[in-house]
């Protein structure tokens, strides 16, 4: 299977990791219970180590006030935990993947590193180390290979859809989308979510409101989902995206599993000279991980619901 980190570029000033860390180490000295997930107790430690790593991979979330940071610091942990309980279910984590050099080798690519020896240094100003990093590499690698080992038998490709779109497209338009995806029970709980995005949107910035609200792993990144062909894309989600101008957001769009707001970062036209084989490969590749991303969601959403959570006054 296929893995992608899709991670930006992080530049920081000495001045703001020397005051950041010196109030992480404060709040570190006291220790305080922030939730239970099955009767397994969850610190402001375990918080704060995954504060970090966020921001290690997005320098944009150092925007943010403290409390923001751990609050979303906190929801990713909490996702992680979900995961792990399920994982230790059908395998043993003990970073034996064969994926999570070749994983982790993209990681600090991505995020213009050169080598392993320099990400060492990196991560050491975040105070972290590559272990820490392995451990949730393991887990986000083994959560899509059970999703594809559970769900693969329900995947549904049209294939001669997809050969129609690869024959009609001579020139394609091409997006920069970043996303929020969310959930919603009824038509009251959808709006009422989505004014509480739009709301945090115009405060404080797509990026950071994806952070705090999307269910998937671009959360962790802003949203951002890269760039994509509109013949990667459903009808109903082109039809929406073309109303945009640069910088503009959709409305809810409801696909299987929740709804999702696409933000246009950027648009252009691609002259393409499409070698059919290579085209129809790649369209089949991400119409399964698009489908397999969905099941990931819906699978995940049932078993946080059935988890024993319990969140500290």
């Amino acid at each position: 299977m296929k893995y992608n980190f899709l991670l930006i570029k992080i530049n920081f000033s000495t001045f703001f990791l020397f005051n950041f860390f010196t109030n992480i180490v404060e709040a570190s000295n006291k220790v305080f219970i922030v939730m239970k997930v099955n009767n397994k107790i969850i610190t402001n430690i375990n918080i704060n180590e995954e504060y970090r790593y966020l921001i290690a991979l997005n320098n944009d979330l150092k925007s943010l006030e403290e409390k923001e940071i751990f609050n979303i610091a906190k929801n990713s942990f909490l996702k992680e935990k979900v995961k792990e309980i399920e994982l230790q279910k059908y395998f043993k984590l003990d970073q034996s993947s064969k994926y999570i050099d070749q994983t982790l080798k993209n990681l600090y690519k991505n995020l213009n590193i050169k080598d392993e020896i320099e990400f060492k240094k990196y991560l050491s100003m975040y105070n972290l180390s590559i272990e820490d990093v392995k451990k949730k590499l393991e887990i986000e690698i083994l959560w899509n290979e059970l999703i594809y080992k559970k769900f693969q038998g329900q995947i549904y490709i049209d294939e001669e859809k997809i050969k129609k779109k690869i024959n009609k497209n001579k020139i394609q338009k091409n997006y920069l989308l970043s996303e929020i995806f969310f959930s919603g029970e009824n038509k009251e709980k959808i709006d009422e979510k989505y004014n509480l995005i739009k709301k945090s949107i115009s405060e404080i910035g797509f990026k950071n409101t994806a952070n705090i609200y999307s269910l998937t792993e671009s959360a962790k990144i802003g949203g951002s989902i890269g760039w994509i062909g509109e013949n990667q894309l459903a009808k109903k989600i082109v039809n929406e995206i073309n109303k945009l101008q640069v910088g503009e957001f959709t409305k809810p769009i409801d696909i299987p599993g929740g709804l999702i707001i696409l933000k246009l970062d950027e648009k252009a036209d691609k002259k393409i000279s499409l070698d059919f084989d290579t085209e129809f490969k790649k369209l089949m590749l991400y119409e399964r991980d698009r489908q397999l991303n969905q099941f990931s969601t819906i699978y995940f959403n049932k078993l946080k619901f059935n988890t024993k959570i319990e969140h500290e006054q």
